[in-house]
């Protein structure tokens, strides 16, 4: 029974989806499970609208607002007709024969699904898609009413794609798809002692800054307005994750040492730290970006919505379940503004994880209805 997930290196979300899901489909399963990125390896054009959106996103958000607009009405990906890179695409089929394909992106699902079928009519392709809720970054791409089935981390995620056109009969609820880490039992004395080393004092309050995959980010100005603002608020540590952004954690250790405030920079962590910050942390500052969102469900983390630059159209889609789930959100648009939020009650919402993702499961069965 192998698998061929299809995903793309927009944001840091997808991939983190698909190679989490990678890694539980060879140890639950036992069989070949590839990661694919048809978009990047298909064609340089597709390559160069990749690192267009990730570039947007490191520096101004709302300009994706444009630019998604144009990819819902372009219809790059639709048509096998124009699709480019068709060749490798069939060729990786040919070479992997997987049983089972699943898509973790919303411009996979149509051309690439035409060309799977035409290839074996008898795989089965699957939608999973990662918003959280409706809106108005909530892709028509996702919707292909033709695939086997449509899954999403929550019932809203489903009603969504009902509403797009999606039979309700292909439409399935099937949790989050996280690290291994995060479906183990907490055990607080053990991440406190992760955290201490990383010299972190879990006994007093942090607050973590968060960033994408790509490193997007405006930690230095946020811990500059945290210092300005010292007496504003009870916190005295601030973790900031980089990623893979190197610049911004040599300016940060830069300033180690000349605050009041403890400063721990870390660059990319794995996903036992990030369960382990997550799990401790009194505020998470974070774009609404519905990777990191979802592991902060996943630990019941207080959260404190990024909004500087703007809001891209997809997190919109997350802030609309925060919304939908609480009443209301915590953003700035500013770091100036997050002092005097730091003072009031931060929100979070919380999951039980199963102990591993249904979505295993849920393949499982499509094979076995036959």
């Amino acid at each position: 029974m192998k698998l061929l997930i299809l995903s793309a290196s927009t944001g840091g979300g997808h991939d983190m989806r698909a190679f989490a899901l990678q890694t539980w489909w060879e140890k639950k399963v036992g069989t070949e499970a590839v990661v694919s990125h048809p978009l990047e390896s298909g064609a340089t054009l597709y390559r160069f609208g990749t690192e267009l959106y990730n570039i947007i996103q490191k520096k101004a958000p709302w300009l994706h607002t444009f630019y998604f607009s144009f990819l819902e009405h372009a219809k790059l990906h639709r048509s096998t007709r124009i699709l480019l890179g068709k060749k490798k695409f069939l060729q990786s089929l040919r070479d992997h024969k997987p049983d089972i394909i699943l898509s973790v992106h919303a411009h996979l699902n149509h051309a690439y699904f035409k060309l799977a079928k035409t290839w074996n009519p008898a795989v089965k392709f699957v939608v999973y898609c990662g918003e959280f809720a409706d809106g108005h970054g909530f892709s028509k791409h996702w919707v292909n009413p033709y695939t086997d089935l449509f899954t999403g981390p929550f019932s809203s995620t489903c009603e969504a794609a009902i509403k797009y056109g999606m039979p309700r009969n292909k439409v399935m609820e099937a949790g989050f798809i996280l690290r291994e880490p995060f479906y183990q039992k907490k055990d607080f004395s053990r991440t406190a002692k992760y955290l201490k080393s990383l010299g972190i004092n879990p006994e007093e309050k942090f607050i973590l800054l968060g960033t994408g995959a790509n490193g997007t980010n405006n930690h230095l100005q946020v811990f500059k307005e945290l210092t300005r603002s010292i007496k504003l608020h009870e916190y005295r540590q601030v973790v900031a994750l980089c990623g893979k952004n190197e610049a911004t954690l040599r300016n940060l250790i830069s300033q180690a040492g000349k605050s009041k405030l403890t400063l721990i920079a870390l660059p990319k962590v794995d996903a036992e730290c990030m369960v382990a910050l997550l799990s401790h942390t009194a505020c998470l500052l974070a774009r609404p970006g519905a990777g990191l969102s979802a592991e902060a469900v996943a630990m019941n983390t207080p959260i404190v919505f990024n909004l500087w630059g703007g809001v891209m159209p997809q997190e919109s889609n997350n802030l609309n379940y925060w919304q939908l789930k609480t009443g209301r959100y915590l953003s700035i648009k500013a770091p100036k503004d997050l002092p005097t939020l730091l003072s009031a009650e931060i929100p979070s919402l919380g999951v039980t994880l199963p102990k591993c993702p249904p979505i295993i499961d849920i393949l499982l069965g499509l094979t076995k209805d036959e």
